[in-house]
């Protein structure tokens, strides 16, 4: 609990007023975790689970088991690849369908603005999409490729939503 009593209105306040959008922390969770033992004991819970989460991501890097693309066009878009046409060779799979890596690296600008996702869940959340929405990407060059373009709601979805947890 607060034992300042301005923040401590300050904080209710805040935890009141309107939800400006969905990703908002729900008051039931926030006084859940300010206040009592309870709420402290499954924050440390969430936060070893969080660097469980971290050390495995280090190890698997260290190992080398992560697949990095870029963005050159700075758009806040991601395109997920799953297929490729090397040469004119025929379509082969590629990107996301053959990985073997463990973590999917998405590089929005090499100032260091990037996006690191667990493979299985991107894999979880593009199967979700239509086939349709698969793009062709480098038409005119030797190597095309095919995938998804995911939009940056998109990217926050695939992150924050618990539909593509394991």
């Amino acid at each position: 609990m607060f034992h300042d009593p301005i923040l401590h209105r300050k904080v209710r306040k805040l935890m009141t007023s309107k939800k400006d959008s969905r990703y908002d922390i729900p008051p039931t969770t926030l006084s859940n975790t300010l206040g009592g033992s309870q709420g402290w004991a499954a924050d440390l819970a969430h936060g070893h689970e969080g660097e469980a989460l971290v050390a495995d991501f280090l190890r698997a890097v260290t190992a080398g088991s992560f697949e990095v693309k870029s963005d050159r066009w700075r758009n806040g878009r991601m395109v997920v690849e799953m297929s490729q046409n090397p040469r004119g060779s025929g379509w082969k799979p590629s990107g996301l369908a053959i990985t073997e890596a463990m973590w999917w690296c998405y590089i929005y600008t090499t100032d260091g603005a990037m996006t690191i996702v667990a493979v299985p869940r991107l894999k979880r959340f593009v199967a979700t999409l239509p086939k349709t929405r698969i793009k062709s990407f480098m038409v005119a060059s030797d190597n095309p490729t095919k995938g998804f373009l995911l939009l940056p709601d998109e990217i926050t979805d695939l992150m924050i939503n618990p539909a593509y947890d394991a």
